[in-house]
């Protein structure tokens, strides 16, 4: 018989150390030549058997509930007194005991991995942090020098420095008004003014903003709506911060993409929501590179992208932006191709 319960323990032992004494009694009665009414040999096997249960039962239970209690105040950390943890000798207590604790093991292994992938991502972003900013700073810190040490007196080059010199602090600024953006949107502290707005409209003016630029890089920027049949596409959205988003992915297109590439900003239909995809035919990204896209300071192309300017937070804050109106944004993308960011907006 499979034994399961403290109780089935007790008296199984219990009925086997009762049963060997009375065999060792009656056998030493039966050598010393006494005789014994048979009837006082069964009532002193029923006292006994009962006696040495109870000693049993009362010994288990008090060793289980001190080896249990000692390890559920190491897995819960909290205290336990014997009244908040009342054993159950009828119950598999072991198997119970030992079920919680295999539980406790696997998200001990869960959390120490979520740790140590927090302390690996706050160390790479420590590091690119401190890449982005000392950038700036020694130049500005250059200039600067340069300066002090005679050059403001060259008419020649003072206001040249001094120019570029401010350009480093806009960089530095652009950098933390970036993230202090982010930390106000993780915070929830950034407050959304959600209206009905028409978004192939606010597309449109991001489109034309950006002309000049693409222009320059011979990249054609054109949007496509036909698939949706109307040019009012209405959706609920804080219009400035959409406009932020769509902004972000189509420059990041004309500075990644090719020359005489195309950038293209489609709409679809999908009964609630509205599904905006801006696609590019550039360099593409490697499929590895994917899942990091939208970390902050990421870069795949590092010396390419800090030469095209940015704060390497741009798309970190289009995935907090698109979140914060409860949608998601993906990227597909095949090297060589292009690349397609997608994100969806609901419908009024």
């Amino acid at each position: 018989m499979l034994i399961k319960t403290p109780r089935q323990f007790s008296i199984i032992a219990a009925f086997v150390l009762t049963l060997i004494s009375v065999v060792i009694i009656e056998l030493t009665l039966f050598v010393s030549d006494v005789v014994v009414n048979q009837r006082y040999i069964m009532i002193m096997f029923i006292i006994m058997l009962v006696l040495v249960y109870l000693v049993i039962y009362y010994l288990l239970e008090k060793l289980i509930t001190q080896k249990i209690r000692l390890l559920y105040r190491t897995i819960h950390n909290y205290k336990i007194n014997r009244g908040d943890f009342p054993v159950k000798m009828n119950e598999d207590v072991l198997g119970k005991t030992e079920k919680e604790v295999l539980a406790w093991a696997d998200n001990s292994r869960e959390e120490i991995e979520k740790l140590r992938l927090q302390e690996e991502f706050r160390r790479e972003f420590l590091g690119n942090l401190s890449h982005e900013l000392k950038t700036p700073i020694f130049s500005i810190q250059g200039y600067i020098l340069t300066l002090l040490e005679g050059g403001l007196e060259d008419e020649n080059i003072n206001r040249a420095f001094l120019e570029r010199a401010s350009k480093g602090v806009d960089r530095v600024t652009g950098i933390i008004e970036d993230l202090d953006l982010i930390t106000r949107i993780e915070s929830e502290r950034l407050k959304l003014n959600t209206v009905p707005v028409n978004i192939l409209s606010l597309a449109r003016e991001i489109v034309e903003s950006l002309e000049i630029k693409a222009q320059k890089r011979n990249v054609k920027l054109s949007l496509d709506w036909k698939r949706i049949g109307s040019q009012e596409i209405n959706v609920l959205c804080d219009r400035d911060k959409i406009g932020q988003v769509l902004s972000n992915i189509i420059n990041n297109s004309i500075n990644y993409g090719v020359e005489n590439g195309h950038t293209e900003v489609r709409f679809f239909d999908l009964e609630d929501n509205v599904l905006i995809e801006v696609s590019d035919d550039g360099v593409g990204i490697k499929e590895e590179y994917l899942p990091r896209l939208f970390e902050r300071f990421y870069r795949v192309d590092k010396s390419r992208a800090r030469n095209e300017g940015g704060t390497g937070l741009g798309l970190a804050i289009v995935k907090h932006l698109v979140e914060a109106h409860g949608q998601t944004i993906d990227v597909r993308s095949t090297e060589g191709q292009g690349s397609t960011f997608s994100f969806t907006l609901k419908k009024v």
